[in-house]
């Protein structure tokens, strides 16, 4: 009677802990391997799924596009390495419609735009690289995050963000045929900034047009990058800067490093940007040097360039050895400097011209050893008005006399 009792108990514990298991198996998600060296495909395993969430793990690579449209899959690769590859030129390789999607370890090629999201996705430990289109691609409503990926050589930009919103973390963008990173048409972003406002930056490099493009509507907040050497291409339609903000409004928050770029290191043209935001409670400083390296001909280079009514506030931000002038406010662009400096640049610290001004705040900013004035103004309707106490050392004179405070 004993031992049948001892067996009876056994025979329950055991489909306890089966149930249990299937349990925890289903809320976790099951996963099934896709081997494309076998002849096996994405696109098949998707259709046959019955139970979600799930992971799809991938082996080898996988010369198919894919669509997504069920919520909870993730695409992972195997630990020897997964590549998808797409052969239609006028399709994405990953579609992603649906929602909390997530793409991990993958590379990714081929097809039209690499990965074009219009539902949501994580984007993690990815390669996205020589897709005919733009890398990675958030349009019209898609959002998500690019986290620890590598985005290069790619038809396009390398992440659009296109009337959608997207965080860009701790990321290379790099040699892509357009720019590192593009917001436009309402689009948002996080460029180096967490959810959680910490710095995670990129490195946004030798892109043929501009680093960051930030334009028609969209905005951003951009923090901890490193912004160098783009402009690469002096036939590109997107800018030779290190950051380009058209109509649109954005916010240097701190810990951006723009260095070596073809033209200015940030042009401002009928926008609204804030360099150095100490309402993140992040640190404000930012760096802007070593610009104006490669130029088109007859294209302004240096530091910051404000155009067409453009309004910048600038703190703490060192704007030094640039080629051309430091900051150059034109057309009824307008500047609010507190502190920081703006040395060594090979033309003027500051320049005015056709209705520029400038607002010189306690604490005063730093204007010395520039090759020309520290500040020079052309046309009557430009000047200035604050501290020039900070302005002294530079090789033409300090203040030019056609320059006439408010």
């Amino acid at each position: 009677m004993k031992t049948r009792m001892f067996f009876s108990f056994l025979l329950a514990a055991s489909l306890v802990l089966g149930v249990c298991e299937a349990q925890a198996q289903i809320f976790s998600g099951f996963v099934k391997k896709v081997n494309c060296t076998n002849g096996e495909t994405i696109a098949r395993a998707l259709q046959v799924l019955d139970i979600i969430p799930i992971t799809i793990q991938i082996k080898g690579t996988c010369n198919e596009n894919i669509s997504i449209v069920l919520d909870d899959v993730t695409l992972k690769a195997d630990p020897l390495g997964g590549t998808v590859n797409g052969l239609d030129p006028n399709n994405p390789t990953i579609n992603v419609s649906a929602f909390r999607t997530v793409i991990d370890g993958l590379t990714v090629s081929g097809g039209g735009p690499g990965i074009f999201v219009r539902g949501g996705a994580t984007i993690r430990n990815c390669t996205v690289q020589n897709t005919g289109a733009s890398g990675i691609s958030f349009f019209h409503g898609g959002n998500g995050t690019v986290d620890h990926c590598t985005v290069q050589s790619n038809g396009a930009h390398g992440v659009l963000i296109e009337g959608g919103s997207a965080t860009v973390i701790n990321s290379a963008l790099s040699s892509n045929t357009l720019t590192g990173v593009n917001v436009s048409f309402g689009g948002s972003a996080r460029i180096g900034i967490t959810d959680r406002n910490e710095y995670a930056g990129n490195t946004i490099s030798n892109n043929q047009g501009s680093g960051i493009l930030i334009s028609t509507s969209g905005s951003s907040a951009i923090g901890g990058n490193t912004i160098t050497g783009n402009g690469t291409n002096p036939y590109s339609s997107f800018g030779w800067y290190g950051i380009l903000i058209s109509s649109a409004s954005a916010t240097l928050v701190g810990y951006n490093s723009i260095t070596g770029n073809s033209c200015h290191g940030v042009f401002v043209e009928r926008s609204n940007v804030k360099i150095g935001n100490p309402s993140f409670g992040l640190p404000i400083t930012n760096v802007i040097t070593g610009n104006g390296t490669n130029p088109p001909p007859g294209i302004p280079i240096g530091g910051i360039f404000g155009n067409q009514g453009a309004s910048i506030e600038l703190r703490s931000t060192t704007i030094n050895n640039n080629t051309g002038d430091g900051i150059n406010l034109q057309l009824h662009s307008t500047a609010r400097i507190y502190d920081g400096t703006v040395n060594y640049n090979t033309g003027n610290g500051i320049v005015l011209a056709l209705g520029g001004g400038v607002f010189l705040q306690d604490p005063t900013v730093t204007v010395t050893g520039n090759y020309q004035f520290g500040l020079q103004c052309f046309g009557a309707e430009s000047s200035y008005t604050g501290y020039t106490t900070g302005i002294s050392g530079n090789t033409l004179g300090n203040v030019s006399t056609n320059c006439t405070p408010f």
